[in-house]
């Protein structure tokens, strides 16, 4: 059982979640437009009444968080300039996605991702995304940098597209996963950094790979029900799902060491990535809770109902059990 001095330290960092979201939902309400700057050659009433406009904001919600998370390493919270590069790039995303989803010409669209000129664009909304990446890319940012680790992230969303294919191993959708995840994570570390400190992005590399993978694991019976194998939905049983989490989470832990000796403010970033990390080990206890009940595997996981393998952390019990297993963490 967790201490109280624990129980405070979890609410003190619980405390400060709420503090950085309503933070956040004022930023949506008023700065927000302002730093997707649209010009009067674009519509803006296009983005406004689309789908990307809902979409954008659950993208900032999640971007927003990563961002802050790395951002208690260096103690100091994010800034104007970098809360406009990670609205834009949250507003160019789901655009990209979108590409991907609905196969567009992909080589004309790597072309626009390395030399993003309006000139160039044949669509609205590849009008929309080269605005939203010239934003950033004026910005003073790192731009060699940057759409180096755009183009990485373009590749693995390229591979990521064969997770249908039944001949993949394992291994190789694991890999699809840390990349997919981990340049994305890339790109976002390169939004805060100038000084190119090869330690702090690579933090954010394997932070983003973790988080692709969560996001795997929580959406193990979505993505087996359309068709795209993940090396969660493809597991023999949770443990090895649970091994291979822990294997990646080790390999952070011995990057925060080393960032320690390096006078990075690791103790605050490693007590919010202990209740991050919590989460997910509330989907895991549920898993095997549906395994031991039903007999089945992840990988058999579309023989039982959907609410198995779903995992609700705005369920009031969720929050209340994430509590208490990230209270005994601290």
């Amino acid at each position: 059982m967790a201490s109280l001095k624990q129980y405070y330290h979890t609410l003190y960092y619980f405390s400060k979640a709420v503090f950085i979201f309503k933070r956040l939902k004022t930023y949506l309400e008023n700065e927000f437009i302002k730093d997707l700057d649209f010009p009067s050659s674009l519509k803006d009433d296009y983005f406004y009444h689309s789908s990307y406009y809902n979409r954008t904001k659950q993208y900032m919600h999640a971007n927003h968080f990563f961002g802050e998370l790395l951002c208690l390493l260096r103690a100091r919270p994010l800034s104007v300039t970098e809360r406009m590069r990670f609205a834009n790039l949250s507003s160019c995303a789901p655009i990209f996605d979108d590409f991907f989803e609905k196969e567009s010409h992909l080589p004309h669209i790597l072309s626009l991702l390395q030399n993003p000129v309006l000139a160039h664009v044949q669509t609205k909304e590849e009008e929309l995304a080269v605005h939203f990446l010239n934003n950033i890319l004026s910005s003073s940012i790192d731009r060699e940098a940057f759409i180096q680790a755009a183009l990485q992230l373009f590749q693995a969303q390229v591979k990521s597209k064969t997770q249908k294919n039944i001949t993949l191993s394992n291994e190789e959708l694991l890999d699809i996963s840390i990349k997919k995840g981990g340049f994305s994570g890339l790109m976002y570390g390169h939004l805060l950094s100038n000084d190119k400190n090869e330690d702090f992005l690579k933090m954010a590399y394997l932070l983003g790979a973790l988080g692709q993978l969560m996001d795997d694991v929580f959406d193990i019976y979505d993505d087996a029900q359309e068709g795209i194998r993940t090396f969660a939905n493809q597991c023999d049983s949770v443990a090895e799902i649970r091994m291979i989490l822990q294997k990646h989470q080790a390999e952070i832990l011995l990057q925060i060491e080393k960032l320690k000796s390096l006078d990075f403010k690791t103790h605050g970033f490693l007590q919010v990535l202990k209740i991050f990390q919590s989460t997910i080990e509330i989907a895991l206890l549920q898993y095997e809770k549906g395994v031991e009940k039903y007999h089945t595997k992840p990988q058999q996981c579309l023989q039982d109902k959907r609410a198995v393998w779903l995992v609700d952390m705005e369920r009031p019990h969720n929050i209340w059990r994430l509590f208490l297993l990230a209270a005994n963490q601290l």
